[in-house]
């Protein structure tokens, strides 16, 4: 079951699983993935209904459902769960609008104008997996940013069920948001149709959302050859809890435990200061365990394989740990812990206090669920409006300010070996004296 372990006793070794614990090696997958896509890329749909017909061992008949088959899921939810979602929706509408950058635009003494332009990524594709679990939120977390971004259309790739249908949530969900296009497939064959396009789906300009080892696979493989952006190469879900002597031992494990839910290589990590607090919480997690209710053995497996609990010296120590290993969620549950808010660097999203468990922010207040994993959190950010949002900088400059550039833009061009030309589309303008044309 999970260890107990001092911060100041982990080898290197056992550091490098925990700071590294990406290095997935898509080696062999991508040998099975490129061959996937560029059939569909030869054959289009034809080749997307023959890898769902083999992997999923599903025969369906259209990619693309209809306005009609939406509406009748929806039409099948309970209004009790559509109301959740809702709610849920109204949350995270809320937070992503205060995402939303302003243009930029200013004038030089000289003259000159100059600014930025926020424009839409225009198409966009969501994949919201299936199999072992479905995740309707994540259709929520990855659409409302898109639409408030301006995004004017928005795709959902998701693999079917048994009999050539979409699980009905799935449905009920593109509807709240206002979706009218899904691609039945999954996996790589999925990606590849929504990444090139096919007879019958769009090309997508960026494609985002969490899935395994073969939807990233297919999902990086189309951003090397430059035909979509991306959010990220999602790997294994993770959290960090750091606790003091005052936090609730059951309610940690639960929190543990509902990161270790997510799959068999989920991590799921405590950094406490109290030897009392880590035996009380790893006798909790070996009861619930023991009650082998839910999903229990994808628990069990995950906790004993990436389960870990840490005693540090102190919250300082325990930060610093936290900094390297760059957690996707990241609990505080410590006395004050706005306090240490400004030690804490490397994190996907933060969860401060006892009452703000990773649950609430996977589905309900607001903040976004996709995430960075891996560590990646040390360079990169969760989904956001700005995901979905292009930069365009411009200026505008008058014929004295450009006359004022002209001598440091040709010593530079000349440096680098580019004064004939760079240089000289400047000087060129200068040959006569010239009225300023603004």
């Amino acid at each position: 079951m999970i260890e107990i372990k001092k911060i100041n006793d982990l080898n290197y070794s056992e550091q490098k699983n925990l700071f590294h614990r990406y290095g997935k090696d898509y080696t062999s997958v991508m040998d099975s993935v490129i061959p996937i896509v560029n059939d569909v890329k030869e054959n289009g749909d034809e080749a997307v209904k023959r890898y769902t017909k083999n992997f999923d061992g599903v025969e369906i008949s259209k990619l693309v459902l209809t306005h009609q088959e939406i509406e009748k899921g929806f039409n099948r939810v309970p209004a009790k769960i559509l109301d959740a979602f809702i709610m849920a929706k109204d949350n995270i509408e809320e937070f992503h609008l205060h995402q939303k950058p302003k243009n930029i635009a200013y004038t030089r003494d000289d003259g000159s104008r100059l600014g930025v332009i926020y424009q839409p990524v225009e198409k966009v594709a969501i994949y919201a997996p299936g199999g072992k679990a479905i995740y309707p939120s994540t259709i929520l977390m990855a659409a409302i940013p898109a639409i408030i971004a301006g995004s004017s259309d928005i795709t959902v790739i998701t693999p079917p069920c048994e009999g050539d249908v979409v699980p009905d949530i799935i449905l009920a969900i593109c509807r709240i948001v206002g979706i009218d296009k899904i691609i039945v497939s999954g996996g790589a064959q999925g990606i590849a149709a929504a990444g090139f396009g096919t007879q019958s789906i769009s090309k997508a300009d960026i494609i985002v959302g969490p899935g395994n080892l073969y939807v990233t696979a297919a999902k990086a493989y189309l951003f090397s050859l430059g035909l979509i952006q991306i959010d990220s190469m999602a790997g294994p879900s993770d959290v960090m809890i750091i606790a003091d002597e005052g936090a609730n031992p059951k309610w940690i494990a639960f929190d543990l435990l509902s990161q270790a839910e997510h799959s068999e290589d989920a991590f799921s990590i405590l950094i406490t200061t109290s030897s009392q607090i880590a035996e009380s919480v790893k006798e909790e997690i070996s009861k619930d365990i023991e009650t082998k209710t839910g999903r229990y053995e994808i628990v069990k497996k995950s906790v004993t394989e990436n389960g870990l609990i840490l005693l540090a010296d102190s919250l300082e120590q325990a930060i610093e740990f936290s900094n390297r290993f760059a957690p996707e969620h990241m609990e505080l549950m410590v006395s004050d812990p706005d306090s240490y808010l400004p030690k804490i660097k490397n994190v996907g999203s933060l969860f401060l206090g006892h009452y703000s468990p990773v649950a609430v922010g996977d589905y309900f207040s607001g903040t976004n669920h996709i995430l960075p994993t891996g560590g990646t959190a040390r360079f990169s950010s969760g989904l956001s409006v700005d995901s979905f949002l292009r930069r365009t900088t411009y200026q505008h400059l008058t014929g004295n300010a450009l006359k004022t550039a002209m001598e440091p833009v040709g010593i530079m061009s000349k440096v680098e070996g580019f004064d004939s030309k760079h240089g000289g589309s400047i000087y060129v303008r200068y040959e006569e004296d010239q009225p300023d044309a603004g």
